[in-house]
C-alpha cells in the first residue's frame, strides 16, 4: 500500500483527485491533502510515511516549483516521489518539475481515472522498500481506528472515564463549547444504485473527505462517520469568533450540505443539537439533533427516486413521478413543495444542473451535448435553465472552473 498527498490549492480539485483514487488491489491510499506548498511540506516533516505526491504547480503562498527545491535542498530521508498537475500551458513549469526531481506530470485537464493510476504507479516503481514506512503507515492507521472509536463511544455515551487524557493521547481536537451537527444523505438505495461499481463504503469516505474539507475551512474539530448516510461534525468555534455557536454551526451545516449537494450530486440534510459546554454533553445534543430531523414522506422519496433515476430523460415529467409514487400530480405537487422548499420543477431543473456542472467540470463534452444528456435537447432552453440555477452560462461555468491560464 502506498500512502499519497494531494497538494493543490482548490478544495475541489482535490476532492476531485480523491474520487478517481486506484482502488483494491492497486494499493493507493489518500492519506493526506494541503492547501499550498508550506502546508505540503508540514505534513511530509508529519508524516514520513508519505511516499508519493500529487502536486499542483501553481498555488499561492509557496508553489510546487518551490516545494521541489526544498525537497532537493534538505530531502527526507525517503524523498517520496512526485507527480506534478499542470494546465496545458503550463509546459515551461513542467520542464522546470523534471529538472528539480518531479517522476511524472498529469494534465489536468486530461484528468481521469486511468490517467492518475498511471502516473501512480510510474511514480510507486521508483520507490525502494522500506521497513520504516511500512511501520509508521500501520501505527498512523492504528491511531486513526482507535481515535474514530473513541469519538463514537464519545457520541453513544461509552466514553471512558479518562476522556481527557485519551483525547491528548490520540490528538483529538475536541474543546467546548462545541457544537454537535448530524447529516444525513437521504435517498441512499438511489445512490447505492448511481456507485454500484464502488459500492456505499467508498461513497461514505467521499462524504466524510468534503465534510473535512469544510469544517477545515470553518474552523476545528472533529467529523465522526456514524453509517453509510450519517455523519456527525464536533465543530468548536475559532478563538476569534463572536458569532454566537448555534448561529455559526448553522451557517457551517448549510455551507457543508451546499458543497456535498454541488459535488457529490446528493440531497442533504442536517441537524444542530444544543452547544455542549463540556465534552460529555455530546450524546445529549446529538439526541436532540437526530430528534429535530426532518423526515421526508414516503411519496416524496419516491419521487426524489424517480427524480434521479430518470431525470436524463427529456420526457420526464410530474405525471411519472406521481405514478411512482402513487398519488395524483397535484397532491404530488403540494407535500414535495410543502416538505422540501422548492417545487417540484425547480427540484429537476437543480438535479440536473448539477449533473451538467459534474460533466462541464470533468469532460470535454460540447455544451450541447451535455444538455442532451441531462434531459435538455435544445441548447437554448439548456443554457437558459443552467444560468438561471447556476448564475452563469454553461460556457462562462467551464471557463471559471479551468481557465485557459490557471491550472
Amino acid at each position: 500500500m502506498y500512502s499519497v498527498l494531494v497538494v493543490d490549492d482548490e478544495p475541489f480539485m482535490r476532492l476531485s483527485l480523491v474520487s478517481l483514487r486506484p482502488s483494491g488491489a492497486d494499493g493507493f491510499e489518500f492519506a493526506a491533502e494541503a492547501g499550498d506548498g508550506a502546508e505540503a511540506l508540514a505534513v511530509l516533516a508529519a508524516r514520513p510515511e508519505i511516499d508519493i505526491v500529487l502536486l499542483d504547480l501553481s498555488m499561492p503562498v509557496m508553489d510546487g516549483l518551490e516545494v521541489l527545491r526544498r525537497l532537493r535542498a534538505a530531502p527526507p530521508r525517503r524523498p517520496p516521489a512526485v507527480v506534478v498537475l499542470s494546465a496545458h500551458d503550463d509546459y515551461h513549469l513542467v520542464r522546470n518539475a523534471f529538472k528539480l526531481g518531479a517522476a511524472d506530470y498529469v494534465l489536468k485537464s486530461e484528468l481521469d481515472a486511468q490517467s492518475l493510476r498511471s502516473a501512480l504507479v510510474k511514480a510507486a516503481s521508483g520507490l525502494a522498500p522500506s521497513g520504516e514506512r511500512t511501520a509508521a503507515i500501520l501505527q498512523r492507521r492504528q491511531l486513526e481506528y482507535l481515535k474514530a472509536q473513541v469519538l463514537r463511544d464519545l457520541l453513544s455515551a461509552a466514553a471512558p472515564p479518562e476522556l481527557e487524557e485519551t483525547f491528548a493521547g490520540l490528538g483529538i481536537t475536541l474543546v467546548a463549547p462545541f457544537a454537535v451537527c448530524g447529516f444525513w444523505i437521504e435517498d441512499l438505495d438511489a445512490v447505492s444504485r448511481r456507485e454500484s461499481g464502488h459500492g456505499l463504503a467508498r461513497f461514505s469516505e467521499m462524504v466524510t473527505h468534503s465534510l473535512r474539507q469544510a469544517l477545515d475551512a470553518a474552523g476545528t474539530g472533529e467529523v465522526v462517520p456514524l453509517g453509510p448516510g450519517h455523519v456527525v461534525v464536533l465543530l468548536c468555534p475559532e478563538p476569534r469568533t463572536a458569532a454566537p455557536l448555534e448561529m455559526m454551526a448553522r451557517a457551517f451545516c448549510e455551507d457543508a450540505a451546499g458543497y456535498l449537494a454541488r459535488y457529490l450530486s446528493v440531497k442533504v440534510t442536517f441537524s444542530v443539537g444544543p452547544p455542549c459546554a463540556a465534552v460529555r454533553d455530546a450524546p445529549v445534543a446529538l439526541c436532540a439533533a437526530r430528534a429535530s430531523r426532518k423526515v421526508e414522506s414516503r411519496i416524496v422519496v419516491l419521487a426524489k427516486r424517480a427524480i434521479h433515476e430518470q431525470f436524463a430523460d427529456s420526457g420526464f415529467s410530474l405525471e411519472a413521478a406521481s405514478d411512482r409514487a402513487g398519488v395524483s400530480k397535484n397532491h404530488l405537487s403540494f407535500e414535495f413543495s410543502r416538505e422540501t422548499g422548492e417545487t417540484f420543477t425547480e427540484y429537476v431543473a437543480r438535479v440536473r444542473i448539477d449533473e451538467a456542472k459534474r460533466l462541464l467540470a470533468t469532460t470535454s463534452l460540447h455544451v450541447y451535448e451535455i444538455g442532451v444528456r441531462v434531459g435538455y435537447p435544445s441548447v437554448e432552453h439548456f443554457s437558459r435553465v443552467f444560468k438561471k440555477v447556476a448564475g452563469v452560462s454553461p460556457v462562462k461555468f467551464r471557463a471559471d472552473f479551468c481557465p485557459p491560464d490557471s491550472p
